[in-house]
């Protein structure tokens, strides 16, 4: 049953009042603006709706409202004003103050009950309405939740799976997703770049598996293009495994209801992270900005680990010498605006390089 408050100083408008309404309704009748404020501070369970009187001694009901509107838990409550005046400026000031309908003195019964029933029955599509949404945003946030679920169990597998297959890569995999982390959350701090912090975390997360696509490629091409011995055909071999990793997750894109961002970022990571800055990388030979942003920046990240983690004529880089190179490599192989970022956060990646 829905609380009606009445606040009016007469008592004969009380008693009509609640005769009029107390069938339906639950009604508290209250004799002064003073003690209507007690009662809504005080109150454990508060009125669904409010009928205040302007016209009441020492408190009217225009300051009744306007401490209501700077109590939380009372702003919200629907008031009705009555009164006696027959002005447009008392009602235009009613409005402005918050109130919902106007009613002007004497009123019938079954005005007043028509008056109340309507705001009720606004109140009450209002509250299903929310409910609504509410159930909606429940949903949303358990699909949310499976989608996450299964894409912590996606990247959990084939990192699972390479780490099986060749330790190396595995490695690579985990040491790839803490470099990105300080990069991304740098690049989410400038705003140049657009970036949300739950986009910064998704594509963290999805450059876990930016080289899913060697599991199909044959171990010795693989190995060779570590030791620095591969030939030309164990070159062009390795180089397949970006479109090789992005046709596997376009399959999955396709499968996949609507937009997914986590899909969308692993796929141009896996296809692109290797492309340059100068249109002479692969598999595209993209060039600039047509270059997907994640990829320019997991290229930075991808290639430090490599230099710091692969012998190059029998010597793995220390970290001052991978930052040296790749700011060399600034203009040619990377985003420059990246590389600047990434140099910017030197102690952060030291850190965690060791």
């Amino acid at each position: 049953m829905y609380r009606v408050m009445i606040v009016d100083d007469n008592m004969a408008n009380l008693i009509m009042a609640r005769k009029t309404l107390e069938e339906e309704y639950e009604v508290i009748p209250v004799s002064s603006g003073i003690s209507a404020l007690e009662c809504l501070n005080d109150m454990p369970e508060l009125p669904d709706l409010v009928l205040l009187d302007v016209d009441m001694p020492n408190v009217n009901g225009f300051q009744v409202i306007s401490e209501m509107k700077n109590v939380p838990k009372l702003v919200n409550i629907p008031i009705i004003f009555l009164t006696a005046q027959d002005d447009d400026t008392t009602e235009l000031e009613s409005y402005n103050l918050g109130a919902m309908d106007y009613i002007r003195k004497p009123y019938t019964a079954n005005l007043l009950k028509k008056r109340v029933d309507i705001q009720i029955q606004l109140l009450s599509q209002q509250r299903k309405l929310a409910e609504m949404n509410q159930s909606l945003n429940n949903l949303v946030q358990d699909k949310n939740k499976k989608n996450l679920e299964l894409q912590y169990s996606i990247v959990a597998m084939f990192v699972d799976l390479m780490t099986k297959r060749d330790g190396f890569n595995g490695d690579h995999a985990r040491r790839v997703e803490k470099y990105m982390d300080i990069l991304i959350s740098a690049m989410v701090r400038n705003d140049q770049y657009g970036l949300t912090a739950d986009d910064g975390t998704t594509i963290c997360f999805a450059s876990k598996i930016h080289d899913v696509g060697k599991l199909c490629i044959a171990d010795q091409y693989v190995n060779n293009s570590r030791v620095n011995v591969e030939g030309e055909f164990e070159h062009e071999a390795v180089k397949t495994h970006t479109t090789l990793g992005a046709d596997m997750l376009s399959k999955v894109k396709q499968l996949s209801a609507g937009e997914n961002n986590f899909l969308n970022y692993v796929y141009n990571m896996c296809r692109s992270h290797h492309e340059r800055w100068d249109g002479n990388g692969y598999p595209d030979r993209l060039n600039g900005e047509n270059i997907p942003l994640e990829a320019r920046a997991l290229a930075v990240v991808n290639t430090y680990d490599n230099l710091r983690s692969i012998a190059v004529d029998g010597k793995v880089l220390s970290h001052q010498e991978a930052m040296m190179k790749i700011k060399f490599m600034k203009f040619t192989s990377f985003d420059p605006s990246i590389v600047d970022i990434f140099l910017s956060v030197e102690n952060d990646i030291r850190n965690i390089a060791g």
